[in-house]
């Protein structure tokens, strides 16, 4: 970094200069927002950011012209690193400076991970942004995993779903997230980078600013400003799947997003998965939302993607997760199928 800029922790009220630099540097690299101001409160508070010490701002006078943050959870043996650099201030070394600011601050926490373990420090960048995927390659990150995102653009009323004998879908209600909750937990536990055999995650949290709290209206949950489009599917009183889809988006407005499509592995394989896929179409098409988009792994252990694929949806990108080993050991995160 050859200019002498000024660095210093982000905090809360720097939320609006955050999206600010983020949606810059997006609307750079693939033309448009990538989020807002109540999507970034809801990411600083629900990955357990402590700002004051996992995040930088760097500063050309008042004006904040790069970001990093880095985050991570029990067992900690993961960080998911994100940022962003001004496209006018592109070139100075900004990238690499941030880069190594994880780095550093990762290795300062590296000993809340179980001893022994490996510990992997990780960042995704879509395949549009060629210069940032060039310098963490250059870094020594390797190019670990491929997203794919999906969409379709209905003409028409997608087929009515066929489901197998005894299977029931219904709206997702607040009361089901009692079974919900584990049933999800055990279908994406072979996920890839799922930690295994983490053991149990202490109770204690410490306080953080709360935005559900702070700013009820502007905060939107996930699954809840679209009760209308998320829907569990049922074999009697167990959970056998569900898929939780959102209406709002930032990067395409007036578009729906298909998200948390999630199977236990006993329902696999019987055409649940393509069924709720329809499912949540139809509901999307009949509240006249014809765009609809999605992303899942390219690489997926259970093959998902081609649920998608086999619903109508097409491939039209795809993002890339870089990883580097900070500490190397036993590796704790899922690589291969359950």
């Amino acid at each position: 970094m050859n200019a002498p800029y000024l660095t210093r922790p982000a905090a809360w009220d720097d939320v609006t200069a955050v999206v600010e630099l983020r949606n810059a540097s997006s609307q750079n690299t693939r033309g448009r927002d990538v989020t807002a101001v109540h999507w970034q409160k809801r990411h600083w508070y629900d990955s357990q950011i402590n700002l004051e010490e996992d995040s930088l701002l760097v500063f050309d006078g008042p004006v904040p012209i790069a970001y990093a943050e880095i985050s991570s959870g029990f067992p900690y043996v993961l960080y998911e690193m994100a940022g962003a650099v001004h496209p006018d201030y592109r070139g100075q070394g900004l990238g690499t400076r941030l880069i190594n600011w994880a780095e550093e601050r990762a290795n300062q926490t590296v000993d809340r991970a179980p001893q022994g373990t490996a510990v992997f420090l990780h960042n995704s960048l879509f395949d549009s942004n060629a210069p940032g995927r060039a310098l963490f390659a250059g870094q020594g990150y390797e190019d670990a995993r491929q997203f794919v995102y999906l969409q379709i653009f209905m003409a028409e009323r997608p087929p009515q779903p066929d489901f197998p004998p005894g299977i029931d879908v219904r709206p997702l209600q607040s009361r089901d997230w009692s079974k919900l909750g584990p049933a999800m937990s055990e279908a994406f536990k072979d996920h890839w980078a799922v930690v295994d055999d983490a053991g149990e995650e202490p109770e204690a949290e410490p306080d953080r600013p709360n935005p559900r709290e702070k700013d009820p209206g502007a905060f939107n949950s996930d699954y809840f400003n679209s009760p209308t489009l998320c829907f569990v599917a049922w074999d009697g009183d167990e959970v056998v799947g569900a898929a939780l889809c959102n209406k709002t988006t930032v990067e395409f407005p007036g578009s729906g997003y298909l998200g948390s499509l999630s199977i236990r592995p006993r329902w696999r394989r019987m055409g649940v998965g393509r069924g709720l896929t329809l499912h949540a179409l139809r509901a999307f098409y009949d509240q006249g939302i014809t765009h609809v988009l999605t992303d899942t792994d390219g690489d997926s252990l259970t093959g998902a993607y081609r649920v998608y694929l086999n619903a109508g949806m097409a491939i039209f990108r795809q993002e890339h997760v870089y990883e580097k080993c900070i500490r190397p050991g036993r590796d704790l995160l899922r690589r291969d199928m359950v």
